[in-house]
Order: C-alpha cells, then sequence, then structure tokens
C-alpha cells in the first residue's frame, strides 16, 4: 500500500457518517508548537463537511479538521512560474497555510471543490 494509500484510508476512517471525500491533494503543513515549527508532509482532503488533514510524519500520525463555518477567508497563492501554489486559509482568526501543492489543473480542480463545498471563494493571489 502507498503512502497517499495509507492517508487516504486514515481519513475515510476519520468520516462522520454520511460525509464524503470530494478533493484530495498532497501538501504540507507547519505546525507549530510552542516556539517550534514541524513541517508535516500529508494528504488534505475536502469532504462534504470539512477540511481534513492527515499526516503520518515519522510515524505519528496527526489529523487536523477545520470547518467551514470557522473559514473566514480563503486564498490560492500561485508563485510566478506556476508551477506551484499555496492554500492559505483564516481559521478561527488564525493563518493556515499548506504548501508546496502540484501545479496546474490539479490544484484548480481542488479549489474549484473546496469552494464549492466550503461555500466560499478563494480569489488567485
Amino acid at each position: 500500500m502507498t503512502t497517499d494509500e495509507k492517508e487516504m484510508r486514515a481519513i475515510s476512517l476519520t468520516l462522520e457518517a454520511g460525509e464524503h471525500i470530494r478533493s484530495c491533494i498532497r501538501c504540507t503543513y507547519d505546525w507549530q508548537q510552542n516556539s517550534e515549527k514541524i513541517s508535516l508532509c500529508g494528504m488534505l482532503a475536502v469532504t462534504s463537511q470539512r477540511i481534513i488533514f492527515y499526516s503520518c510524519t515519522m510515524d505519528h500520525p496527526w489529523v487536523k479538521f477545520i470547518n467551514y463555518h470557522h473559514i473566514s477567508l480563503a486564498k490560492l497563492e500561485k508563485d510566478l512560474s506556476d508551477t506551484r501554489g499555496n492554500v492559505l486559509l483564516i481559521h478561527r482568526g488564525e493563518n493556515e497555510v499548506f504548501c508546496l501543492l502540484p501545479n496546474g489543473e490539479r490544484i484548480d480542480r481542488f479549489v474549484a471543490v473546496l469552494e464549492q463545498e466550503a461555500g466560499i471563494s478563494c480569489k488567485n493571489q
């Protein structure tokens, strides 16, 4: 089983009754623990009810849930070469940045599903 398959299975196990994965993408997330930042590589999923990030960096599972109604702003940030991008979410007043996203159509599809499910606009920056 590949890493992506393991992460998708782990995300699937966290779903509530009637919740479905709509889109997912591989990315990194910098988790702030005290004064230290820990970069977690994992899978970001848009579901019918919320956003779920799952990482198993160094064999330690870590899950972050973001409910749509707690997101006040979402931005898609692409670099000038358009080869990578970041999704920035303002969640309960805090910046949540998911970075090093794959390029092109995959980001666009992911963001379109996020906009549809969350009922928000992710303006390109």
